[in-house]
């Protein structure tokens, strides 16, 4: 799902890609056990799209099999079953890690993450400073990690460095959480290391 609708992010007046509706696909009755793989196809224009993703059944496909799959499909702004109980995920930053106002790191394989989250329980929270990130890596180590409300708005923001030397990708998750509470939906990253 496409969640930046606003036009300033984009500056197109000729695509309107913040006015681009998303496909949601609801599927029905049994597919049995697989996953959705979601694939980035190389592009060297902006005007093909490049994003797509399909269902892989966990049993292998022989030839001749019969497969079959129901399903419907929404296009529009949001998802259709998105829960209102939890905070969801508005932006993501990547910069250099360290200390902002700081020398800048010689560490050339240290990043610092930002994380926007707004809605279900963090719309009604006061600032408070016992809002926790849970933040886990595939390889290398996370820096210290905190959350704060930023100032004027409804949006909370996790931020935290990673120290991960060398090239391969890494997969982080992140979620807020008050003491026992899950706050948040789960921020799924793939981050690639600059060569």
């Amino acid at each position: 799902m496409q969640r930046d609708r606003d036009f300033a992010d984009f500056q197109d007046d000729g695509a309107f890609y913040n006015r681009r509706p998303s496909m949601w696909v609801e599927t029905k009755g049994d597919w049995g056990a697989g996953a959705v793989q979601l694939v980035e196809i190389p592009t060297q224009d902006e005007i093909h799209d490049n994003i797509v993703a399909y269902w892989v059944p966990k049993k292998p496909v022989k030839a001749g099999d019969n497969l079959a799959f129901a399903y419907r499909l929404y296009w529009q702004d949001d998802n259709p079953d998105a829960p209102k109980d939890v905070g969801r995920v508005t932006a993501t930053r990547i910069g250099r890690g360290g200390v902002p106002g700081h020398p800048a790191s010689e560490d050339k394989d240290s990043w610092k993450f930002v994380i926007d989250f707004v809605g279900g329980p963090l719309s009604q929270m006061a600032r408070r400073f016992d809002v926790t990130p849970v933040v886990t890596t595939s390889r290398g180590k996370i820096g210290k990690a905190y959350v704060i409300k930023v100032v004027g708005t409804d949006r909370w923001r996790a931020l935290f460095d990673i120290n991960a030397p060398g090239k391969e990708q890494i997969n982080l998750r992140c979620f807020l959480r008050l003491g026992d509470k899950t706050l948040t939906e789960t921020w799924l990253y793939q981050y690639f290391p600059p060569a």
